[in-house]
């Protein structure tokens, strides 16, 4: 089980906080306003209401073997997110991921010590703009500037061959990761090499977003 402290509820925050206790995480909630707490009592492990602008209090509730920080001020604190940010590094927390509102913002968090900046919105605008543009394209996820990962229909040109035949990773550099019926949601598994790919097919694919843009148009 990991341990993780969340400073600020905002709505990165909340976000984070319900999936990693979906995920059976034990999650320190620290934030100094009240509505927010008692919105988040019932939600995380243990909340402490207190102002993390003073280092000697986070030294003092933050637990032993905390694994990692995510912080989260808010839009209007970008100080608030800077100050925690060294603070936390200050007192050797290893992991400190920090939700970031410019990409000055965040170089200034990765020099005072985050080791993650996060752009919620922005990575969401990049999915949602990758799903909308791709003909078959079901679902993208962008993991770095220029690789993703890529749910698609399988393409037309791909039914009754198999993984041997097309050879993608050499034709066209991209690798199939997983495969599932597209009436089966949850009966993703792995391809043999041998196998046809079917009209219904859902694949997942991964490689450089240039090379998988070109399955979907």
């Amino acid at each position: 089980m990991k341990n993780f402290a969340i400073v600020g509820m905002g709505r990165f925050g909340k976000s984070m906080l319900e999936r990693l206790m979906r995920r059976g995480s034990e999650v320190l909630v620290i934030d100094n306003d009240e509505q927010k707490i008692q919105w988040a009592r019932d939600r995380a492990t243990r909340v402490i209401q207190a102002d993390a602008m003073d280092i000697d209090t986070l030294k003092e509730v933050l637990p032993d073997k905390l694994e990692c920080a995510i912080i989260d001020t808010g839009r209007d604190h970008l100080e608030r997110s800077i100050l925690i940010t060294n603070y936390l590094h200050k007192l050797g927390l290893g992991h400190i991921i920090v939700h970031a509102l410019s990409p000055s913002h965040a170089e200034i968090l990765q020099i005072v010590g985050a080791t993650l900046s996060v752009f919620p919105e922005e990575e969401a605008a990049e999915r949602l703009a990758g799903i909308l543009v791709g003909r078959g394209r079901l679902d993208y996820f962008p993991v770095s500037s220029n690789f993703s990962v890529m749910e698609v229909s399988v393409p037309k040109n791909w039914v009754g061959k198999s993984l041997l035949e097309l050879d993608v990773r050499q034709s066209q550099h991209v690798n199939v990761v997983a495969l599932r019926d597209s009436r089966d949601e949850e009966g993703w598994r792995f391809p043999e090499p041998t196998y046809r790919f079917q009209p219904s097919d859902i694949v997942l694919l991964a490689g450089k977003t240039k090379d998988l843009e070109r399955q979907s148009e």
